[in-house]
C-alpha cells in the first residue's frame, strides 16, 4: 500500500512539473514574441541613449531669446543678438563623428539711454544661464543721445538651462 501512494504522489509531482514546464515555455514564448516586436524600439532608445552628450551639449535658443526679451530694460534697443559656439570636443557615436561645444557665447549689440542699462540687463542673463557663465566682454562706445554697447557673455554647454525656463522631466530615462 504504500509504494502505490508512493507512486501515485510522484506520478501527480510529475504531471505538476510537466505541466508547470509547459505553462513557462509558453510563457517564454510569448515574451520572446513581445520582445521580438520590440527589437525595433528597443534599437532606437539605445540610439537616443548614445546621443546624450550631442543632446545634453545643446543650447535651448527660444528660452535665451525669451529671457534676453523678458529682462531688456525701456531704456535698451537691441539690433543684434549672435549666439554661437566654441571649444568643441569629438563623441564618436557608431560611425559619426560628431564635434560637441564645450562653451556657447552669446554676444548682444545696440544703444542704451540710461547710463547703466546693459550692465543691468547682463547681470540678470548671468542669474538665469548655467553656472560658471560670465561676461566676457563689454564694450560702451558714448554718443549723444544714445550710448552704442556690445555686451558678450559665455555660458558652458552642460545641459544645466532650467534657470532659462527649461524644465527638467519628472523621471529619468523616460521619452
Amino acid at each position: 500500500m504504500p509504494a502505490v501512494v508512493w507512486l501515485v504522489y510522484e506520478w501527480q509531482v510529475g504531471e505538476d512539473k510537466r505541466a508547470r514546464a509547459a505553462q513557462l515555455a509558453n510563457d517564454a514564448a510569448r515574451i520572446a514574441a513581445a520582445k521580438k516586436a520590440l527589437a525595433d524600439t528597443e534599437r532606437k532608445l539605445r540610439r537616443i541613449e548614445d546621443l546624450t552628450p550631442v543632446l545634453r551639449a545643446r543650447l535651448p535658443i527660444s528660452a535665451v531669446l525669451g529671457k534676453i526679451e523678458q529682462f531688456t530694460p525701456r531704456d535698451l534697443v537691441l539690433s543684434r543678438i549672435t549666439i554661437d559656439s566654441g571649444n568643441f570636443q569629438p563623441v564618436q557615436l557608431e560611425k559619426s563623428l560628431f564635434q560637441i561645444p564645450g562653451q556657447i557665447m552669446i554676444v548682444i549689440e545696440g544703444e542704451q539711454t540710461a547710463a547703466d542699462a546693459s550692465k543691468s540687463l547682463a547681470e540678470k542673463l548671468l542669474q538665469s544661464l548655467p553656472p560658471g557663465s560670465k561676461i566676457s566682454e563689454t564694450n560702451l562706445v558714448e554718443g549723444t543721445p544714445f550710448k552704442t554697447f556690445r555686451l558678450t557673455l559665455s555660458a558652458p554647454a552642460n545641459g544645466n538651462y532650467f534657470g532659462l525656463g527649461v524644465t527638467k522631466i519628472a523621471a529619468e530615462n523616460s521619452l
